[in-house]
């Protein structure tokens, strides 16, 4: 016992060595100011869930943004039923060098979408993804409109008619090789659901990009087409790096 205390001692401190050695990265990604919104819709029988913009920094030269949400409809008696969620993001950051002398940096972007759309042959309605994923990055500080730098996109999808659909959809890495300074990243994304007036109860449409419990298991069909599916990466994914040219 004392023997496997001690060598799981000295493995951690090795580790810990490790880590303190590894060099720092020279090229940098420093965030700045941010606007971000989740914006729901709903009308009828409908609910929405999620609604998630997350922003992490792993490490100082790689940016991720995750954005999550579920949207349902069903069957509404007397009108229409319509779910949806918008995203929109604008990350502003400066791509810093820790040397002077360095003025460019390469800028590497991409991005994947995972999750799932149902619709059901007895109850109808429709899922989809309306706003088609896309992220791209500009330079901030330049009067009037500027292409993008360098971008990504991944189609929209849709079911109907008792269609249902696994989405597992990537772009890129895209890169581009950029002075040091001020930038944003741009980021939207949009799911919705909808169904037609019903009196009968029938079964809801769903999209749903995003980990459990944002969709409450009572919309989900006891037939669910998708029963046990790994959920924990759901949702619209970018990955921004930078490195030295």
């Amino acid at each position: 016992m004392k023997t496997t205390l001690a060598l799981a001692g000295l493995l951690g401190l090795a580790l810990a060595v490790c880590a303190a050695d590894a060099p720092a990265p020279t090229i940098t990604i420093d965030l700045g100011s941010r606007q971000a919104q989740g914006v729901p819709t709903r009308q009828g029988f409908t609910h929405t869930g999620g609604g998630n913009i997350d922003v992490q920094q792993p490490t100082p030269d790689v940016l991720v943004v995750t954005m999550t949400g579920v949207a349902v409809a069903g069957g509404h008696p007397c009108k229409d039923s319509l779910a949806a969620l918008a995203f929109d993001l604008s990350q502003e950051f400066e791509i810093t060098a820790a040397k002077p002398v360095t003025k460019k940096a390469k800028l590497t972007i991409e991005a994947r979408v995972i999750g799932l759309l149902r619709s059901h042959d007895c109850g109808g309605g429709s899922a989809s993804i309306t706003c088609p994923a896309h992220a791209f990055v500009v330079p901030t500080g330049v009067v009037g409109e500027v292409p993008a730098a360098v971008e990504v996109t991944l189609p929209g999808r849709s079911v109907a008619c008792g269609e249902s659909l696994s989405v597992n959809d990537k772009s890129g890495p895209m890169a581009a090789v950029l002075p040091t300074g001020k930038y944003a990243l741009k980021q939207v994304f949009g799911v919705q659901a909808a169904h037609p007036k019903r009196l009968l109860p029938c079964k809801a449409a769903s999209a749903e990009f995003a980990p459990d419990p944002a969709l409450d298991p009572l919309w989900i069909s006891a037939f669910e087409p998708f029963h046990g599916a790994a959920k924990k990466d759901f949702g619209f994914q970018v990955i921004v790096k930078v490195s030295p040219e």
